[in-house]
């Protein structure tokens, strides 16, 4: 009898576990980003974009001895210059990463990760924007570190 019951609960364990790391579709993830707080997330129907790299540094251009223009400031709300109300600061040692969801393009989900990984997921896509699968742990107000990543669909 001890031995059935045991053996019924490890069974459900491991069927537990084995939905526990279930890829879930991107759509699903968007529509309730706060129900995976803290919560380990494999998800599905994304790419990895490169396209707003954060390691290239935006600043002045113009002609040599020319002043830089000091009016220049954010424009009125809602104006595409405008500062984002949340936004994705990357902690030290990380790079935010831009993700698509395919069924929620417009979607704004901040994911980072980190350096090292960053730079070998950009060697090995070639730089272009690639199908991938994420694993990742976060908070929909902080962001998402992605912890692992699988390319292809």
């Amino acid at each position: 009898m001890k031995k059935l019951v045991l053996s019924i609960l490890l069974s459900i364990g491991f069927i537990g576990s084995s939905f526990a790391q279930m890829a879930i579709p991107g759509a699903a993830f968007v529509d309730g980003q706060a129900r995976f707080n803290g919560r380990k997330v494999t998800v599905k129907n994304l790419q990895l974009d490169f396209s707003d790299d954060n390691s290239k540094v935006h600043g002045f251009v113009g002609p040599v001895g020319a002043p830089a223009n000091i009016n220049v400031g954010p424009g009125p709300v809602g104006s595409p210059t405008a500062p984002s109300t949340s936004p994705c600061n990357p902690p030290r040692g990380f790079k935010k990463i831009k993700v698509v969801f395919l069924e929620r393009p417009e979607a704004n989900v901040c994911f980072f990760m980190m350096d090292t990984m960053y730079d070998e997921l950009k060697r090995q896509s070639g730089n272009h924007p690639v199908d991938a699968q994420i694993t990742f742990r976060g908070d929909n107000r902080i962001g998402y570190n992605v912890s692992f990543y699988r390319l292809g669909r």
